[in-house]
């Protein structure tokens, strides 16, 4: 058969909406040797899209979270490390060192005057500290587990979360307990000791601010969901980061306002927390970019001595 013969073959076929044959071996192939039409020498090679992706969607997250079985272990160590700081390590019972004169000329702009304003202002920050504390693990099932629907970048995220919460309240405990700095309270306690504070337990553990520590350590996690998940960055997306920042900054306030802690108190809080909420989730990226190497993070408690280690192969 000639090549018109298929041609005029292949027309008849189209024109009575039959299925064209495929065309005999013997029939010649429509090639190009246009090179404005072939892809340079030097192009690399297109990497076919992961399965389950749409075409031309790229893969979703940008790269793999390098969380394992260990960081769920270190989890666990720390919660119970921080269980036994809590409960097992006695409160001091005298101040070591109180306040400066900076802290004193903040208090004195800060404080409200009022009990109950006092209170309210306390309750407040406790709000948010639990609100704040729990927004990763809500981000990290509802944009991982929920929207892009990768439960299992949802349960690495959250062991990262608990990972570094636990990380922070381990050490704001350690050194409440270590420093044994007096509240700012106990000053009135001395004079109206009917005053509502007077009670707390947890009279000269003041440095540095545990609320505070722990909402500046979650808004590094929720800045970095977002960050690492790739999430569209307008609407409600590009202001969750923002606005943890102002409720955390909020919360300080609150804690001096309510005469809980010193300015001091809380400036150290946001460092502690800020500091190790961006260093635990850096320190996991940089790893990965290095198979071979890996790290854990692991409390050690003594009668004298509280700390922590980090253990790996680097």
């Amino acid at each position: 058969m000639t090549v018109v013969d298929a041609s005029l073959l292949l027309v008849a076929q189209l024109a009575l909406g039959s299925t064209p044959e495929t065309p005999p071996s013997d029939v010649p192939r429509a090639t190009t040797t246009d090179p404005r039409l072939l892809p340079p020498p030097d192009a690399p090679p297109v990497a076919p899209a992961p399965l389950g992706s749409a075409p031309g969607k790229l893969a979703w997250p940008r790269q793999e979270l390098p969380v394992n079985g260990w960081d769920g272990v270190a989890a666990g160590a720390l919660g119970a490390a921080t269980i036994a700081v809590q409960f097992g390590v006695p409160s001091p019972s005298a101040p070591k060192w109180s306040s400066t004169g900076f802290d004193d000329w903040v208090r004195g702009w800060l404080r409200i005057p009022g009990e109950d304003g006092r209170n309210a202002a306390a309750l407040t920050s406790d709000f948010f500290v639990f609100t704040l504390a729990a927004a990763p693990f809500i981000n990290a099932f509802f944009v991982a587990g929920w929207e892009h629907e990768r439960m299992d970048v949802a349960w690495k995220l959250a062991a990262l979360d608990a990972e570094t919460l636990l990380t922070v309240t381990f050490v704001t405990l350690s050194l409440q307990k270590l420093t044994a700095r007096e509240r700012p309270f106990v000053k009135e306690c001395q004079v109206n000791p009917s005053l509502s504070e007077c009670s707390n337990s947890a009279k000269y553990a003041s440095f540095p601010s545990g609320h505070t520590s722990l909402v500046f350590a979650a808004v590094a996690l929720e800045c970095f969901h977002h960050g690492f998940l790739d999430t569209s960055h307008t609407g409600w997306g590009g202001a969750v980061c923002p606005i943890t920042i102002v409720v955390a900054t909020g919360t300080a306030v609150l804690r001096v306002a309510a005469d809980r802690h010193w300015a001091t108190d809380v400036i150290t809080g946001a460092l502690l927390g800020g500091g190790l909420g961006y260093a635990i989730p850096a320190l996991h990226l940089a790893f990965a970019s290095n198979k071979e190497t890996t790290a854990v993070i692991t409390p050690a408690v003594s009668p004298s001595y509280m700390g922590l280690s980090i253990a790996g192969r680097f």
